[in-house]
């Protein structure tokens, strides 16, 4: 997830969710009236046959395993930190993020931070600040954009993205989105559009708290890029506590 094509292979979700992943959401539909905690936590562990952040190989070629934890505290504060390798060693990354959100009725704002750390590798670690803004739209689908800074690189990243979710029974959903991204002062090949990157998961409900996450992905690569194409699959296990 190196924020710049300079200093990969290929570069940074995705896909995101949160940093380091695709789309992580829970398949289990909660009871109505449930209590909620005041500190909620879950575990993800998955299996992508490529890394791709932000539409483009960020796993040098690479097959990735990673685990992440995610930590929300009083429906305000949100802690994530993702792990992800590859098998011969070429990609390793710990990257703790942390965000506070605020629902605003007419649109839910966010405000976070994410640290990108590659152990091991001297002069590509950058820290990234952004803001998101999100609205259900109804009907399943939700609309996002972000904008965030890279403050090694110096460069921007923006992005539009459209989600959908499709309840087909009690344990099971159809996840789909489309994500939009423009850069500047982000890649070596230039500023403008960045990327153009379709995903596509099924969350199955195995329990209460357990799911299992097929899911499949493709990214365009645009103006800014000046690598190829990746197309992707992944299989993720979440446990909520």
């Amino acid at each position: 997830m190196k924020p710049n094509s300079l200093v990969c292979v290929g570069l940074l979700l995705g896909s995101p969710a949160f940093a380091g992943t695709s789309e992580i959401q829970s398949a289990i539909i909660p009871e109505s009236g449930a209590a909620e905690s005041v500190i909620e936590a879950s575990l993800h562990a998955g299996y992508e046959t490529l890394h791709v952040y932000r539409g483009a190989d960020s796993s040098a070629g690479e097959a990735n395993f990673w685990g992440a934890l995610d930590l929300e505290i009083a429906d305000l504060f949100h802690f994530n930190l993702y792990s992800g390798n590859s098998l011969n060693g070429e990609y390793g990354e710990l990257t703790p993020s942390v965000y506070l959100h605020k629902d605003l009725g007419f649109l839910t704002a966010s405000v976070g931070m994410i640290w990108y750390h590659f152990p091991g590798e001297d002069g590509v670690d950058s820290e990234e600040y952004y803001l998101q803004l999100s609205k259900d739209l109804g009907a399943g689908f939700s609309a996002s954009t972000w904008f965030s800074y890279n403050a090694r690189t110096e460069g921007w990243y923006h992005e539009l993205k459209v989600n959908h979710s499709l309840e087909l029974n009690r344990q099971l959903k159809l996840e789909s989105y489309v994500a939009l991204g423009v850069s500047e002062n982000y890649r070596a090949a230039g500023n403008g559009l960045d990327n153009l990157t379709l995903g596509v998961g099924v969350p199955i409900a195995l329990s209460e708290n357990l799911t299992l996450r097929p899911s499949l992905g493709y990214a365009f690569a645009l103006d800014t890029q000046d690598t190829d194409d990746e197309g992707w699959a992944g299989l993720t296990v979440s446990y909520r506590f």
